[in-house]
């Protein structure tokens, strides 16, 4: 069990991030320079980041440009999701790994086309309370593959059908995750 103030380093992205809270079988981590903040299972530690000792150094990489075309300000979960197409009842597993009002990257082991829709849904835990949601989704585009160790493809998608009761739920996560991260980083 990871403690308040341990170090972990992401294993995509190289950043080092602090444990800054532990709620139930959630972390949230906060990266060094404290503009950004991850929430993630506890599960998610040993797969996607690395704890480090404290005499290590950080590296510095270099700075980049993000031109956010989203309506909807982005959240880091990595959340385990399923999904399927439309027309058929064979569910594939993936990660969700950042999330927004308006939709929500997805690692997929699968390759899915651009305009394909899909059936989705993920879980969370608020307090003792396990909440789920689904939704309609469209795929809007595709990254590059990953390599088998992070699911293969990433997959942004837009919500196209979401229930009032599920995008209420979808909101207050949102909301809860985005008042434990400081100010302009999220």
């Amino acid at each position: 069990m990871p403690e308040l103030g341990d170090k972990f380093k992401s294993l995509i992205t190289g950043a080092t991030y602090l444990v800054k809270k532990c709620l139930g079988t959630m972390v949230v981590l906060e990266r060094q320079n404290s503009k950004s903040q991850v929430v993630t299972e506890l599960s998610n530690l040993k797969l996607f980041y690395k704890r480090e000792e404290e005499e290590e150094e950080t590296k510095s990489y270099p700075r980049t440009v993000n031109f956010e075309r989203r309506k909807s300000p982005r959240v880091s979960v990595g959340l385990p999701i399923e999904y399927f197409q439309v027309n058929s009842s064979l569910s594939q597993n993936g990660r969700l790994m950042n999330l927004s009002e308006g939709g929500m990257l997805i690692y997929s082991p699968e390759h899915i086309e651009i305009g394909q829709h899909l059936k989705s849904n993920f879980s969370f835990t608020s307090g003792s309370e396990i909440n789920s949601i689904e939704m309609l989704v469209e795929a809007a585009w595709i990254g590059f593959d990953l390599g088998e160790v992070w699911g293969n493809y990433q997959c942004g998608v837009k919500f196209i059908d979401i229930s009032s009761e599920d995008m209420t739920k979808l909101k207050n996560f949102l909301g809860s995750v985005s008042q434990s991260l400081p100010p302009n980083s999220h």
